[in-house]
């Protein structure tokens, strides 16, 4: 589901929005042969659809941001990859729900993006109405979850 950019622009101001790319390019980033795009290349924000997510995003944000002012005296994104590992390594128990939520909702918005669905070889497309085909298999396996009988209160 694509988010108004005006949702986004009261989120996230310009620095948070480079800290964000920069910490895509870490959770995915670009194949070296250019093949597979990195996480920043697919637009992850406009997938957020929970505006909690999005504050809890904000949140976390800030906080890599205070401490790369603090450790380096950069803006997190200016940084080299191997210090915003260092950061990133620094606040993962202080930041770990957000780390978890954003590398789930990172992976989960990649793999449903049609350039990925095309460069790992798949169809970008629903799998219905066209379907796919099901191997027909022996009816016979369901016998004994049949003879079980009703299991589930009405």
């Amino acid at each position: 589901m694509k988010k108004d950019s005006k949702l986004i622009s009261e989120h996230l101001d310009k620095e948070q929005n480079r800290a964000l790319t920069s910490l895509l390019n870490l959770i995915i980033p670009a194949s070296e042969d250019g093949k597979m795009p990195g996480a920043s290349d697919i637009v992850f924000i406009d997938y957020i659809n929970n505006e909690n997510l999005l504050s809890l995003i904000q949140e976390g944000l800030i906080r890599i941001i205070d401490e790369s002012n603090n450790q380096y005296g950069l803006e997190f994104s200016a940084l080299s990859g191997a210090e915003q590992l260092e950061i990133v390594n620094g606040l993962k128990r202080e930041l770990f729900r957000f780390f978890t939520d954003l590398t789930t909702q990172v992976v989960q918005c990649y793999y449903q993006h049609d350039d990925i669905h095309k460069a790992i070889g798949l169809d970008a497309r629903p799998p219905f109405p066209k379907g796919y085909d099901v191997e027909e298999g022996d009816i016979l396996l369901l016998e004994p979850v049949f003879l079980r009988g009703k299991i589930y209160l009405d």
